[in-house]
């Protein structure tokens, strides 16, 4: 179900792109850009954490893990969608002039080169997972755990493609931003790895203090 809601949001976001481009405004398509890449980075950012979230199954005052795991599917889901909305503004952008393979291909783009290179890594990242999960009945588990793994350099590459990329970088709630949800990360991947013990210890605590039903 999931690759048919990135698909239908896919098709609707492109939709409104185009019909941006022949009915709204001259920076239509660059606002698109910039609004679909700030969703995008947030979704990829939301799934990043969600899923250290369910893979420690320690949720503070959420009582049931499927919130977070619903939560986790979606912001990806979605979130590979609002890259490709993403990479079809920049092609039909009318000043920026990317070709299709600039979307698609590392160090084709003649606009920053070197940080659009890292969001296009992060994009085939980002499908390596998404496709895994979608496959996952068919793959080994120990496949696809690894293949998830990409998402920490995924979402390091999309920071980095933002920070240098972007035309918003010199606002200073964007490295508010940034900063949040960098900051965020870091600490989710701390208790993954290596205070996965006390994370285990907490759960144990809120469990025995639950009221029995």
């Amino acid at each position: 179900m999931s690759w048919k809601v990135t698909v239908l949001v896919a098709l609707m976001l492109g939709a409104s792109v185009v019909i941006g481009r022949e009915l709204g405004p001259e920076t239509a398509t660059w606002d698109s850009t910039r609004a679909a890449g700030w969703v995008a980075y947030l979704l990829l950012w939301a799934a990043v954490f969600s899923g250290v979230g369910v893979d420690l199954r320690f949720h503070p005052g959420v009582g049931r893990q499927q919130v977070v795991l619903e939560l986790h599917r979606m912001s990806g889901t979605l979130g590979i969608a609002f890259v490709l909305a993403h990479g079809l503004a920049l092609t039909l952008d009318r000043y920026v002039a990317f070709d299709p393979w600039d979307i698609v291909v590392p160090l084709t783009s003649d606009y920053r080169p070197v940080p659009v290179a890292l969001g296009v890594v992060a994009l085939w990242l980002t499908a390596a997972i998404l496709v895994s999960t979608w496959v996952s009945a068919r793959i080994p588990r120990t496949a696809w755990r690894s293949i998830h793994l990409l998402a920490y350099p995924a979402y390091v590459l999309a920071l980095l493609h933002g920070l240098l990329a972007g035309s918003d970088t010199e606002h200073w709630p964007t490295h508010v931003i940034y900063s949040l949800t960098a900051g965020a990360i870091l600490g989710a991947a701390f208790l993954r790895s290596v205070a996965r013990d006390w994370v285990a210890a907490a759960r144990g605590r809120a469990g025995s203090q639950s009221p029995a039903r």
